[in-house]
């Protein structure tokens, strides 16, 4: 058998470092491959969030509570204040209210809840009187609601609804004491004017949480007072009688408990 050069000896070496060149590239290349494929089978069978209404009433566990907290503003735009004096037309008053709710379902709730108004602007206007006497105003509701939800989610949700209940206007008069009027017994008369209140509501709220939402409401409602007002011994009679028109917009902070 013939014997090889030294040249024949460096190709045949040559010929077999690059094979097991060849051999390194393929084996790292698999390497890298098989974590890529599995990445990616594990990215395909992961379940993507669907943010279709379908997919948000999926991700609706169970019935929860909730409440709402709101502060804004109460107008009457076409009240008839009465007093001695005359009739003025209107008021407006800051309010607050809570409201809490039974979230049956993704698309409906029930719930009832209290406004108090207390600083109304518009006074009655007053006549001549014998005994000084102060007046205040106040507004006060106590509803139930049922809400039906056009939009909802941890986002934003959006509703509309009906409400009604019971509303009571309290007028109280205090006689302002002086050096030639003596007092006898209490200084002061209240006359309540009970109502219902029967109403349309929307409202929008936006996530900033899993739990808590922002956002505002708007309520119109029609108050069905009593026609009759009612007459106290000095002659003050109740502010507010028949129908009255109520505007309530508020801001809104609301907490779920799901």
């Amino acid at each position: 058998m013939p014997s090889q050069g030294p040249d024949a000896r460096f190709v045949s070496m040559a010929g077999q470092g690059g094979f097991v060149s060849a051999l390194r590239v393929a084996v790292l290349a698999a390497g890298v491959a098989v974590p890529a494929r599995a990445a990616a089978r594990e990215a395909a069978a992961a379940p993507r969030e669907d943010s279709s209404a379908a997919g948000r009433d999926l991700a609706f566990q169970r019935p929860y509570g909730a409440v709402e907290f709101g502060i804004g503003v109460l107008a009457l735009p076409d009240a008839e204040l009465c007093g001695e004096g005359g009739c003025d037309q209107g008021d407006v008053s800051l309010e607050v209210d809570a409201w809490p709710l039974f979230r049956a379902s993704p698309r409906f709730a029930v719930g009832a809840g209290l406004t108090l108004a207390l600083t109304p602007t518009q006074d009655v206007p007053r006549g001549s009187q014998a005994v000084p006497r102060e007046h205040s105003r106040r507004y006060f509701q106590a509803e139930g609601i049922g809400r039906y939800y056009l939009l909802h989610g941890h986002a934003i949700e959006l509703w509309t609804g009906l409400s009604a209940g019971l509303v009571v206007v309290s007028d109280n008069f205090r006689t302002r004491g002086t050096p030639e009027v003596a007092l006898i017994g209490a200084d002061s008369a209240n006359i309540a004017t009970e109502g219902l209140t029967l109403g349309l509501a929307t409202g929008v709220t936006f996530g900033v949480s899993e739990v808590l939402h922002v956002g505002g409401t708007l309520r119109v409602a029609s108050w069905l007072l009593p026609a009759g007002q009612e007459r106290i011994s000095f002659g003050e009679e109740a502010s507010l009688a028949n129908r009255v028109t109520m505007l309530n917009v508020s801001l809104v902070v609301a907490y779920h408990a799901r």
